[in-house]
C-alpha cells in the first residue's frame, strides 16, 4: 500500500516543527533577552539578579527551539525511509507518542499531523499484513 499521505502529514508536521522552533529562538528569545536588558532596577544586586533570570529564559527559550528544530528534521528523515507495501511498527508508534507530546506542549497543528499520520500507518500495517497472509495462502494453494 502507499504511504504517500502519511508522508506528507509527517513532512507538514516537521515543516511546521521546524518553523516554530527558528521563531520560538530568533523573535521569542530575542524578545526575553531585550526586556533583560532593559530593566531598570535600582541596585547592582538587583539588577545582576534580574539578568540573571532573564539570561536563564533566554537559554531555556533557545534551547526549547532548538528541540523543535531537531525534531523536525529527525521526523523528516523518517518520513523519507517509511516504506511502502511493508509494515511499520516503531514508526508509527513514535509519530502518536511525538503526537502527544506535542499535544502537551501546545502545538496542536503539529498534533493533529503527527497523530493523524501514525494512526493511519497503523490502520495501514493491519491491511499490509493481511493482503501479506492473502498472498501467501494464494500461492501455497
Amino acid at each position: 500500500m502507499n504511504r504517500k499521505l502519511e508522508r506528507r502529514l509527517i513532512t507538514i508536521g516537521s515543516i511546521w516543527q521546524m518553523g516554530s522552533g527558528l521563531l520560538t529562538i530568533f523573535f521569542y528569545a530575542s524578545l526575553i533577552k531585550k526586556e533583560g536588558l532593559r530593566s531598570t532596577e535600582n541596585t547592582f544586586a538587583k539588577l545582576e539578579a534580574t539578568q540573571s533570570i532573564f539570561g536563564s529564559l533566554y537559554m531555556f527559550t533557545v534551547t526549547f527551539g532548538m528541540l523543535f528544530v531537531v525534531m523536525g528534521v529527525v521526523n523528516l528523515y523518517l518520513a523519507k525511509t517509511l516504506k511502502d507495501d511493508e509494515v511499520e511498527y516503531k514508526k508509527p508508534i513514535w509519530f502518536i507518542l511525538l503526537g502527544l507530546v506535542t499535544y502537551f506542549l501546545m502545538d496542536i497543528v503539529g498534533s493533529l499531523m503527527f497523530l493523524s499520520s501514525g494512526i493511519l500507518a497503523l490502520a495501514k500495517n493491519k491491511s499490509i499484513s493481511k493482503m501479506g497472509n492473502y498472498h501467501t495462502q494464494i500461492s501455497l494453494k
